[in-house]
């Protein structure tokens, strides 16, 4: 293609205009405003759970595991996805219809998209894998690691981990040379991106409605009054979310798929995705973060102030000053859902109390994690 006629494709519309329809190149209407609070919000409450999730594992746990590793990954990438999020707002903005925009005016975009597209498909793997690895190590018994949630969890990280592959290979191949997926008016072959955008969609909503019901079950068992359980099943149910998310991204990858307009509707496509990472590490975070509180003393703040403190004769104690009560060890002091497993029959609360407990549990290989609620499954098929 000569020079000019390459300048004289790319000053053209992007899309005829509607009848009826005038087109604006100079000022476009936009949505910008809500582009900037929807990806700013995301990334605030993402960093917050980030930090939350670092923080109780140091000041609490005073180790770092592969899910922190994993998590630490899955934020380096979603800064990607943020990157290329902010710069949309730029070029060509959100909510743009394509007869507002020039064909030269898609090159950006188009380029922004692949790098979205394959920092997303990292971060989901990566914190749907941390997210099920925590899990494992509290759920998963000692003597019989190989159950249905075992085999569930395996499942799903397998699923997430392949197809996170896979489909930042498809993305990249979408077109021969590789330079064509933005650069669209040099001589190419390419395959339909949409397909892409809808198989991956449908995984991660079929992952995340698994993760969601995968630990009830075990919950639902555990040897605690039904106060406790809620409690505990809503802290592990927060995967709704996430759920929802990547329900309404599926509803607009379908629309997308559909339409000639595609610069519209990539912003709420866009939008869901970012809120989906965002749900990912808000799931992570739970545990811990319930510890945090717990550990701070709010809740004993809070009834205090409401009137429904220890009485004065009873005196109160926190952190490392608490007297181990009724055989209470540090071990479950320190385990995350230690605070929602006290006065259960657990190995929690028999460690410590037993000269040989910790050596059972060193000589295990186990982590004092899987242990807790271990006992409270097998009390609870009693």
């Amino acid at each position: 293609m000569s020079p000019e006629a390459l300048a004289s494709l790319l000053d053209e519309p992007a899309l005829a205009a509607p009848s009826g329809v005038t087109a604006n190149f100079d000022n476009p209407p936009n949505s910008n405003t809500l582009a900037w609070v929807v990806t700013t919000f995301c990334t605030v409450v993402l960093t917050i759970c980030f930090l939350l999730r670092i923080f109780a594992q140091l000041w609490l746990d005073r180790r770092v595991g592969i899910e922190e590793v994993l998590m630490i990954g899955a934020y380096g990438a979603y800064w990607g996805t943020a990157y290329a999020g902010y710069a949309l707002i730029y070029t060509p903005g959100y909510y743009v219809h394509m007869w507002n925009l020039h064909n030269k005016d898609l090159i950006r975009p188009l380029y922004l998209i692949l790098i979205y597209g394959c920092c997303y498909s990292t971060v989901l793997p990566l914190i749907k894998t941390a997210i099920l690895l925590d899990w494992c190590r509290i759920f998963v018994p000692l003597n019989r690691t190989r159950n249905a949630f075992w085999w569930g969890c395996v499942s799903v990280i397998t699923l997430q981990c392949v197809w996170g592959v896979l489909c930042i290979l498809l993305l990249n191949m979408q077109c021969r040379p590789h330079e064509a997926i933005w650069k669209f008016y040099l001589p190419s072959k390419c395959y339909s991106l949409p397909d892409v955008m809808l198989t991956s969609a449908s995984v991660q909503v079929a992952s995340d409605i698994t993760m969601f019901f995968l630990p009830q079950r075990i919950i639902w068992r555990l040897r605690m009054n039904w106060q406790k359980r809620i409690g505990v099943s809503i802290i592990f149910g927060v995967g709704i979310l996430a759920s929802v998310a990547a329900c309404f991204r599926l509803s607009h990858t379908v629309a997308f798929a559909n339409t000639t307009d595609t610069m519209y509707l990539i912003g709420p496509l866009l939008f869901w995705a970012c809120g989906e990472m965002t749900c990912g590490f808000f799931i992570l975070s739970v545990p811990c973060l319930s510890k945090l509180i717990i550990e701070s003393g709010l809740p004993r703040s809070v009834k205090q102030a409401l009137g429904f403190g220890s009485k004065p004769s009873e005196p109160s104690y926190e952190g490392s000053e608490q007297p181990h009560r009724s055989g209470q060890s540090d071990a479950l002091r320190l385990h995350p859902m230690g605070p929602w497993l006290k006065g259960t029959d657990t190995i929690w609360s028999k460690i410590g109390d037993e000269d040989h407990g910790h050596d059972v549990l060193r000589n295990s290989g186990k982590s004092e994690s899987q242990t807790s609620l271990h006992r409270a499954q097998a009390d609870g098929r009693n």
